[in-house]
């Protein structure tokens, strides 16, 4: 078998088992032990490679799918996306200790999502918030399933009040 197909298989099996659990980071150790016949370093190897369907941590220990990769899947199935991979726009690096918005300081962010108390607006602008699920993903001790549902209700209610009619 070719690196080729080879690595469209483990797209496939990487993509099936992230659709269960999307927005998720897993390891790549959990990863190999769900697809039977994987290798953790080739499927590190694979989500490097397809930088357009897979985030990988700044660690390299864990990985997800992009949003934006799970709405193209839903939207055009597994075969298409594994078949087409998008071209990538470099993104802009932030300064150290800053995220891309600049609105919080990574250790203020920290500092709140241990304490569960974020800020509204950190909790209503998109670019706080996909920094607060980066810095989650990577924070150890990872705060509780329980305190995060709790973050995430609050969002959602501070979004729709901005929004109550939903449009």
């Amino acid at each position: 078998m070719d690196w080729e197909r080879l690595a469209t298989q483990m797209i496939r099996e990487m993509i099936r088992q992230f659709l269960r659990q999307p927005g998720e980071f897993l390891t790549f150790g959990q990863l190999a032990f769900r697809i039977p016949g994987s290798d953790k370093e080739v499927l590190y190897l694979v989500a490097e490679s397809r930088p357009d369907l897979f985030a990988v941590a700044r660690n390299e220990r864990a990985l997800k799918l992009h949003t934006k990769a799970v709405q193209k899947i839903l939207q055009d199935g597994i075969e298409t996306v594994t078949n087409t991979p998008e071209q990538i726009h470099p993104v802009e690096v932030a300064g150290e200790g800053r995220i891309r918005c600049g609105h919080f300081r990574q250790e203020e962010l920290l500092a709140d999502l241990n304490r569960c108390s974020l800020p509204p607006e950190a909790l209503t602008r998109n670019c706080c918030w996909a920094e607060i699920c980066r810095i989650r993903s990577l924070s150890h001790p990872s705060i509780t399933a329980e305190d995060w549902r709790e973050i995430c209700v609050t969002r959602g209610s501070l979004l729709s009040r901005q929004n109550p009619r939903g449009f």
